[in-house]
């Protein structure tokens, strides 16, 4: 007896395969797009904890404001940006006066309440192009763009009356607040350190100043200029 070859529909089989396998293969599927999904929302935790921690890195905790390393870098752009642009800037430095009493008399909270009372006054007072820092302790700083030297001397130094000018409550107690500042221009090819440098010798110059003054004033019987 001869054999008959066996013709097999190999289509139709793997068609009748597939289709008793496809509540499987949708199974994997599913799977497989939950596991991308997963992977997709890791990376993008991923990617906001580094930004947070670069923020964390560049922002003082205690005011929200730049803090000394986000300053520098910012005024290194900002010179950059003077040379490709031909514009000039102000850099003032800010110290208070008579801030290691408050916190001697009324506690670290008061001084903690002084610190962001000045940082929100500043934040307030400046533009949106401009920059304020806390340098650390009670120093802050400013960064003022595109502007002309005189221009911002005026701007700075009407900021330190007004701010001088001013005071805050703090558990029923009355703290006047009182800084000395110093401002230094940049201009194309300033070099930042150098005028960083400046800033801070000129608000140490405005400090001396000032405790003269005071000191002759209390001598006088007149009001103290600075405490």
């Amino acid at each position: 007896m001869g054999l008959e070859p066996v013709m097999v529909d190999v289509g139709s089989a793997l068609g009748t395969e597939v289709h008793a396998d496809r509540p499987r293969l949708m199974r994997l599927l599913v799977q497989a797009l939950h596991r991308i999904a997963e992977s997709e929302q890791l990376l993008s935790q991923k990617d906001s904890v580094i930004e947070s921690l670069k923020s964390q890195a560049m922002t003082d905790p205690l005011t929200g404001l730049a803090n000394r390393r986000a300053f520098e870098e910012h005024v290194r752009r900002a010179i950059a940006g003077a040379h490709r642009f031909d514009e000039t800037g102000v850099l003032a430095y800010i110290d208070l006066d008579g801030f290691k009493p408050i916190n001697d008399l009324l506690g670290h909270d008061a001084g903690d309440a002084v610190l962001i009372y000045v940082a929100d006054f500043l934040r307030n007072s400046i533009r949106q192009t401009d920059t304020v820092a806390r340098l650390g302790g009670d120093e802050f700083a400013i960064l003022m763009v595109q502007t002309t030297p005189e221009e911002g001397e005026r701007r700075a130094r009407t900021m330190q009356q007004l701010m001088n000018a001013s005071h805050l409550t703090f558990e029923g107690h009355l703290i006047s607040v009182h800084a000395s500042m110093g401002v230094a221009p940049f201009t194309s090819g300033t070099d930042p350190r150098a005028v960083m440098r400046r800033a801070d010798a000129a608000m140490y110059t405005d400090k001396g100043r000032r405790k003269l003054h005071a000191d002759w004033d209390h001598r006088n019987g007149r009001g103290a200029l600075a405490s």
